[in-house]
Order: structure tokens, then C-alpha cells, then sequence
């Protein structure tokens, strides 16, 4: 049993210490009145629990995870019955009270620290990582939610792809995207949504001074045409609306019918030529960003490098919880607002297409219209991907790597 006094001690530590006494008390209240306490079976049958039941003490038992422990802790109404069974079953006092008394720690900890059990669990994820990808989705699912419902609107998959290649001259780069949102829909009446947003900035925020984006499908040439792959969105096309503010050229989804009569894919593409990437005192990492802007169920980011470009392979992919200039602002310091990232990055090898992913129809045709519409050949490209499924919102989603310095004169 605890003798410190808990508001002493970090929360960590405390929950660690208790999680150890409940696994402790428990296992030997079991094995007292020869139940397997690696067996829930064994256990409701010695002790007349029932199954659910049975199978969260066992559970919290085995764990070496206290995440896992603390979020199988029964309720309130379960450890009284759980108490209740195991003393009519004939569990020797002094045994009962050391598990009494651990339960008293256990509502201390939570008194203490968080407050309510609802928070101790989420403040008990970052004890320790199994089932954490899990644990992460099913709160993002909740967010996901409710967002949809605050924002009038959801896609089922937010989709960016890059293709990463070298340009014209060394040091210089070209960096071809598309951006899609994919069955989207509108639950509330005027709800528009800005489709193509086209940003290149420096490590701190600053405007990069880069050409022009021209469009992928060169039907959409012109000044004042939303850069559209019209042959990957939904039929009839989607209408959007140009509009400017501070960053430039912004095009939105105009107002539209709510629920699935309304449902549109919306597909964008989108070329810079002439970008530099030797390293320079205002920009040290290449940055390919998905921000991550609408409610959606799946978030896709796949970025492609060519062969040549060996600094950016393998990138590293990092979660901010800021949008915008915000995130890359030196002053704030950049992982300030870096969020915990349990998914993992796939590296989808180096050749010829396919490299599908099921949520996405045409995907391979769409890739394949980038690559031919710059003319470089798949073969010589190494793909990586980021799957996030119910991704929260705002975030960003960045794949980066270090930019080389530029060679010496000799």
C-alpha cells in the first residue's frame, strides 16, 4: 500500500505504483481460492463471476501495458460485485481488505489526479504503448463525429499525392499534387468548402518566392479556372468558386444538395516547376504537407520520390496540431505542437504502378496522370505512404526530410 502522500507524487508515478498493487491484490485473491488468474474461464467458475467480467480481472492481471490496466478497471457497480463474489467464494479477510485497500488507491489516484475514470484513461494512454493505435482511432472516431455535425459536412477519404522529381537545373525540384476530396457530403443547407489551397513557404512561415502552379488536366489552363481533373471527380463536375484573401487564389465548393443526394468527389491537380532545395538558413527540411481540414473517415498522403533525390528517402512523418504558418514558426519552436503519431509510414518500393489502396476508385489512373503529364517514368520513383484513419481536424500531416547543402565550387 501506498504511504506517500499522492499530491507529492507525478502522476505517472502514482499510477504506475497503483496499477502494480491492483494487479498484485487481485492475483492473489484468485489464487487463494485456486482460480486461474490467466484464465477467465477458471475464474467464473470458482468465483460465480460473470463472463465479461471475468475476462477484464484476467485481463488486468496479464497486462504488462498500465494503459491497458486502467482502461479494463471496471466501474464502480463491477468491483462491488467482484468484491461480493470473491468473498462469498471464501477469499481469506486479510487478502480481501489488501484488495479493498487497493481500491481505495485506485479512487484516491483518480481523485487526485483526474478527476472522473473518463479522464484517467486518457491521461493513462501515455503510460504505455500497446493497443495505443487502437486506443487513439477510437477517440478520434468521437471526434470525427462531431466534428461532422459542427461543420455541416464529412468526406470519406481526404487524399494528397505528390510526385517529388528533379527540375531543370540542379538544386531545383518539381513537385506535382493531387488533392482530392472523396464522397463528400453536406448535412446542413450553405455549406461550402474550400477544395484548392496552394502555399510554398520557408522553415519559418514566410512566402517562398517559386513559380506559378499550372494545372494538371491543361483543359483548366486559364487565369481564373479551379485546376480540376475533371476526369477523376464526380459527374456532373462539381462547381467550385474562386476566391483571394491573404495567401492568394483559394477555389471552394459551392452550396449544394445535404445528405447523399449531394455526394461529390472532387479531384485537383497541380504542377511547380523551378523549386530549390539546397539548404539555406531560413530552410533546413523539405516539408510535404496534408492538412487535414474536414471531418473524413480515412486520410490518405502519398508522396513519390525519384531515385535521385536520395536526402529525401525515407521521410520522416511527423502530426502537428496546428495549420498554417503556425506550425512552422521557429519563435513557438515547431514540437510544441507535435502530436503523439502511432501509424506507421509504408514504404510502397520502388517500379512500375499498381500501388492501389481499396478506399480510393481510379487511384492508379490518377497517379499515372501525374507522371505522364510531367513525363517521368514510375520505375524511377520510390513511394511512401501515411494512413490515418478518422484523422482529428485541424492537423497537418507532414512528410519531411533534410535538405543537402549545396555543393562546394571547387
Amino acid at each position: 500500500m501506498l504511504t506517500a502522500d499522492p499530491s507529492t507524487l507525478t502522476f505517472e508515478g502514482h499510477a504506475r505504483a497503483v496499477v502494480r498493487q491492483v494487479q498484485g491484490v487481485l492475483a492473489e485473491l484468485l489464487t487463494t481460492l485456486d482460480a486461474n488468474p490467466h484464465d477467465p474461464q477458471s475464474i467464473s467458475r470458482r468465483t460465480g463471476l460473470n463472463k465479461n467480467l471475468a475476462w477484464k480481472i484476467s485481463k488486468i492481471i496479464q497486462t504488462d501495458d498500465p494503459a491497458v490496466a486502467l482502461e479494463q478497471m471496471p466501474g464502480d457497480s463491477g468491483i462491488k460485485i467482484f468484491l461480493r463474489c470473491v468473498e462469498q467464494a471464501g477469499a481469506p479477510a486479510p487478502v480481501l481488505e489488501a484488495a479493498q485497500a487497493a481500491i481505495r488507491e485506485y479512487d484516491r489516484l483518480i481523485r487526485v489526479h483526474s478527476g472522473d475514470r473518463a479522464t484517467l484513461e486518457i491521461m493513462g494512454s501515455e503510460l504505455g504503448s500497446a493497443g495505443r493505435q487502437q486506443r487513439d482511432e477510437f477517440h478520434r472516431k468521437m471526434l470525427f463525429q462531431g466534428a461532422s455535425y459542427v461543420w455541416g459536412a464529412q468526406a470519406g477519404v481526404i487524399l494528397k499525392v505528390g510526385l517529388v522529381g528533379p527540375g531543370a537545373e540542379p538544386g531545383l525540384l518539381d513537385f506535382v499534387s493531387l488533392s482530392a476530396l472523396v464522397d463528400f457530403r453536406r448535412f446542413r443547407a450553405g455549406v461550402t468548402w474550400v477544395m484548392a489551397v496552394r502555399r510554398s513557404t520557408n522553415d519559418d512561415g514566410s512566402a517562398m518566392p517559386t513559380s506559378l502552379w499550372e494545372p494538371v488536366d491543361a483543359r483548366y489552363a486559364g487565369a481564373d479556372c479551379p485546376p480540376l481533373m475533371a476526369d477523376f471527380c464526380s459527374q456532373p463536375l462539381p462547381e467550385l468558386r474562386r476566391f483571394t484573401d491573404a495567401s492568394g487564389a483559394n477555389y471552394e465548393l459551392v452550396e449544394g444538395p445535404v445528405g447523399n443526394t449531394g455526394t461529390k468527389t472532387v479531384v485537383v491537380g497541380a504542377i511547380q516547376r523551378r523549386i530549390p532545395y539546397y539548404r539555406t538558413p531560413v530552410n533546413e527540411w523539405g516539408e510535404h504537407a496534408a492538412m487535414c481540414d474536414t471531418p473524413a473517415k480515412l486520410l490518405i498522403l502519398d508522396v513519390y520520390f525519384h531515385e535521385t533525390l536520395t536526402f529525401a528517402i525515407p521521410p520522416e512523418p511527423i502530426l502537428y496540431g496546428n495549420l498554417g504558418p503556425a506550425i512552422r514558426c521557429a519563435a513557438h519552436g515547431r514540437d510544441r505542437n507535435r502530436l503523439p503519431l502511432h501509424e506507421t509510414l509504408q514504404d510502397l518500393g520502388q517500379g512500375a504502378l499498381p500501388v492501389a489502396t481499396p478506399e480510393v476508385r481510379r487511384y492508379n489512373d490518377m497517379v499515372r496522370t501525374l507522371f505522364e503529364r510531367v513525363g517521368w517514368r514510375p520505375a524511377q520513383f520510390r513511394g511512401f505512404r501515411m494512413k490515418i484513419a478518422y484523422p482529428a481536424i485541424p492537423t497537418a500531416l507532414v512528410l519531411r526530410y533534410p535538405l543537402p547543402a549545396a555543393p562546394q565550387d571547387a
